[in-house]
């Protein structure tokens, strides 16, 4: 096996091992802690690998300073992260497989917000989105979230513009500025908006910095962060990165189902299974996409 497939195996491991992880905390931990040990962990990883990227820190700050509304985008990034992570805690306390099925449905809005907005779609691709936002319904009316109380469904929607908004920044600021510097801005904004949200409870900070839960769900969220970016940049193309990351769901959702009695195995693999499916239109590259349409219409009953 080579390097690139190690490296896709680990980030398929670790994206689910954070996710678990994360679960535990939010059982355990006051979630307002999860901003603190996931940015500080973050952090340091970012500190680590500065001998090899840290140009990337250089030429980013310069564009940052070159067009100061790029700053003050990833600056909103770390603030609706940092928000993102309490929510998200919230809700993943009472179903973990709600919490990784908001983005379905936002990988979904978002598409479907680009395709108006100019980006050319291929028709299986407007399929996908359109599919992910019903199948996010159906979950939503059937599936553990339906079991769910009024403040969790609300989480769930919050969540869900969180990420359509975060996913919205992200294409804006690595077009414009690079990977590395944006972490680094975003993750600090990340750890000192949470330093000043926690400041009146020093157990916090005690918890943050050495729970072991803490510790093993931020290392483990670092590594996946950082594992992603590394062979995005260098290894694997990205589409490849997020189809990984996108075929843990059936596995999240099993899990939930089996760790913390969420509905039952067989139903949580469906919902994650058909997840998985309908995304994949989304990540195949278009020309992969075009040469599949055209062979589906050669058949009549297309």
């Amino acid at each position: 096996m080579d390097t690139g497939h190690l490296l896709l195996l680990l980030l398929f491991a670790l994206t689910i091992g954070h996710l678990v992880t994360l679960k535990v905390c939010s059982l355990k931990l006051d979630h307002k802690t999860a901003p603190l040990f996931i940015s500080g962990w973050t952090l340091l990883g970012l500190l680590l690998l500065a001998p090899v990227y840290g140009h990337l820190w250089v030429a980013g700050w310069e564009k940052f300073m070159a067009r100061p509304w790029l700053l003050v985008l990833a600056a909103a990034k770390g603030g609706l992260l940092c928000y993102l992570f309490v929510v998200s805690q919230q809700l993943m306390k009472v179903s973990l497989s709600s919490r990784h099925y908001v983005t379905p449905l936002s990988l979904g809005l978002i598409t479907i917000g680009n395709g108006f907005f100019g980006e050319d779609l291929a028709p299986p691709q407007w399929f996908a989105s359109l599919g992910l936002c019903a199948l996010a319904l159906g979950f939503f009316l059937k599936g553990h979230l339906s079991d769910l109380d009024a403040k969790s469904r609300v989480s769930y929607v919050q969540l869900v513009g969180i990420s359509a908004g975060i996913s919205i920044l992200d294409h804006i600021l690595t077009a414009d500025t690079n990977w590395y510097a944006l972490l680094v801005v975003a993750y600090t904004v990340v750890f000192i908006t949470a330093v000043i949200w926690n400041r009146n409870s020093l157990e916090n900070f005690r918890i943050a910095a050495g729970h072991k839960a803490a510790a093993l769900a931020g290392v483990l969220y670092a590594a996946t962060e950082l594992v992603k970016f590394y062979q995005q940049v260098s290894i694997n193309p990205v589409t490849v990165v997020v189809t990984v990351q996108a075929m843990t769901k059936p596995v999240i959702l099993v899990l939930s189902a089996w760790l913390w009695h969420e509905r039952t195995v067989r139903e949580q693999l469906v919902w994650g299974a058909l997840a998985f499916l309908i995304t994949l239109p989304l990540l195949l590259p278009g020309d992969i996409l075009s040469g599949i349409w055209q062979f589906l219409g050669q058949f009549p009953w297309r």
